[in-house]
């Protein structure tokens, strides 16, 4: 059976990642408490380990605040991002078969059509299924998994314009296409830098999540519960 605390926990990180609690926020621990009908206890244990996770920031004699990433760390969370993607692509060339190639492929085609409605939602989870593919042709589950969760990190601080925006729709669809070209040529050195352009987008991506979590900061410095 769940602990309360546990379910403290996953309850506050939901929120975080929905982007209902955002970068900067103060958290209280007696509100948490009457929200959960519990005592301090469970929720102080709850937000350690959310400290462990990187996700909160407790500061003494300050509060404890919904953790908000500096420059550098967004900067390293997305270096680390490209390289581990480039080191999908390089597997996934080397590993994928007949059928993962026919997928990558349908995923790639389906991204068009959403590009040419500019369909913004669409083409997110079209990306999605694209980079999915290449997740699967690895074979390596655990590297996937560890890319989903800096993905889902980053995501905190694009939650309201996303990590694509519109205008980065056309340039994402066309190094998709760059990136199915050197995996179906079994160029895995070109794969790799391929994916490594595209999630870095030349240095665009970078400068556009630090504007992000500028303005994130921002509108919760702005807000009753920011810091």
């Amino acid at each position: 059976m769940q602990s309360l605390q546990d379910r403290i926990r996953e309850a506050i990180e939901e929120e975080i990642h929905a982007g209902k609690l955002k970068p900067g926020s103060q958290l209280d621990e007696r509100a948490l408490a009457e929200q959960f009908d519990s005592s301090r206890t469970p929720v102080r244990e709850a937000l350690l380990m959310l400290a462990a996770q990187g996700l909160v920031t407790i500061a003494p004699r300050a509060g404890i605040f919904v953790h908000q990433a500096t420059m550098a760390e967004l900067v390293a969370m997305f270096e680390t991002l490209a390289e581990m993607e480039g080191v999908v692509a390089r597997l996934a060339t080397q590993r994928i078969g007949a059928a993962g190639r026919a997928a990558l492929v349908s995923a790639f085609e389906q991204g068009r059509a959403y590009v040419e409605a500019a369909d913004m939602p669409g083409y997110v989870e079209a990306n999605r299924a694209f980079h999915d593919v290449l997740y699967h042709a690895t074979a390596n589950p655990y590297l996937a998994d560890q890319i989903r969760m800096l993905r889902r990190r980053l995501a905190i601080y694009g939650r309201h314009r996303g990590l694509i925006n519109p205008a980065r729709m056309p340039g994402s669809f066309h190094e998709h296409g760059l990136i199915v070209a050197a995996v179906l040529e079994g160029n895995a050195d070109a794969a790799a830098s391929e994916m490594r352009a595209h999630i870095s987008a030349g240095g665009k991506a970078v400068a556009d999540l630090v504007l992000m979590a500028q303005d994130a900061y921002c509108e919760s410095a702005g807000s009753t519960v920011a810091r």
